[in-house]
């Protein structure tokens, strides 16, 4: 059975990569450009430590 919402992201992953020729730094560069464009909060996590294990993990959330 197909999955209306991954045929959904398949397709606007398809649409992206063409739009770029297929060009990650350009994708990327203009995720970039559409984040600091945006009004939204963005949050930098790229110096957390992710959890070693489901363990870890819940000890962090309180779950």
């Amino acid at each position: 059975m197909i999955n209306p919402i991954t045929e959904e992201i398949r397709e606007i992953r398809h649409r992206l990569a063409a739009q770029f020729d297929n060009d990650l730094d350009r994708i990327f560069a203009d995720l970039q450009r559409k984040e600091q464009e945006s009004d939204r909060v963005v949050v930098d996590r790229r110096g957390e430590r992710l959890a070693a294990d489901n363990k870890e993990m819940h000890r962090r959330t309180g779950g």
